[in-house]
């Protein structure tokens, strides 16, 4: 006995439905690859924001450590006239405890540590190279220049000091330059007058100590540079990311 079964016809599309299908379907994936751009785009911002905040503060850490350099170059160039006067004087009139401090005084230094991985950072992610970002990547990269000018001069200095330090020999007793080099400056006797140095000597700490002024010179100016554009660049920074 055979067994019949139904036949339901099938429902063959139209070409008109095939496209409403395609178009829903690459309609959903399009709306899903904005979506997923939207969704990283906000969170670079994000990230961007959060890494131009920390280039301020480590600007304003820069400028924080710069005032107390500038401070000490400061008095340090004031002083090398007064140690001129010194050396250009009768040795025996000289007060001892004052002809070493003044002397010594271009011994004791500090560098300068800028606060720079989070300006490397942003720069490596292209934040001061764009259009957006002109003025302040204007600003940054004087910044910049000038630290490498800084840097330059410290450099400078570390030699001339090598140069100071080379004529202590001749310019100073022992037992006092051992007291300048435990920092015990106070247990140096005020007493008038001192071992007379050689005068080659002399001479060759004069045009260091004149070479002291011109670096201390440059110190300020670089202070000064460094001062005006990192404040140029928090300001910029701390409008456009608050």
């Amino acid at each position: 006995m055979e067994v019949h079964h139904p036949h339901h016809p099938t429902h063959k599309k139209k070409w008109s439905e095939y496209i409403i299908e395609f178009v829903m379907l690459f309609t959903a994936v399009t709306l899903g690859f904005f979506a997923e751009n939207i969704r990283e785009h906000i969170s670079e911002n994000e990230k961007k924001a959060e890494l131009m905040k920390i280039v301020s503060l480590d600007l304003q850490r820069d400028l924080n450590q710069l005032e107390f350099h500038k401070k000490d170059y400061s008095t340090k160039f004031n002083t090398c006239d007064s140690l001129m006067f010194v050396l250009n004087a009768d040795p025996k009139t000289i007060n001892t405890s004052t002809y070493y401090r003044l002397l010594c005084n271009h011994l004791g230094y500090w560098n300068f540590n800028p606060n720079d991985k989070s300006r490397n950072d942003a720069d490596s992610k292209g934040y001061f190279r764009n259009a957006e970002n002109a003025e302040l990547a204007f600003y940054i990269s004087k910044y910049n220049f000038f630290l490498l000018d800084f840097k330059t001069i410290e450099d400078e200095a570390t030699r001339n000091r090598f140069k100071l330090q080379d004529e202590m020999g001749e310019m100073t007793e022992a037992t006092y330059f051992n007291k300048v080099a435990m920092v015990n400056f106070e247990s140096i006797p005020h007493t008038i007058g001192i071992k007379s140095p050689s005068q080659s000597a002399t001479k060759r700490v004069k045009y260091i100590t004149l070479n002291w002024k011109h670096l201390y010179h440059g110190f300020a100016f670089d202070i000064d540079s460094l001062n005006f554009y990192a404040n140029k660049a928090i300001y910029l920074i701390n409008k456009e990311y608050k």
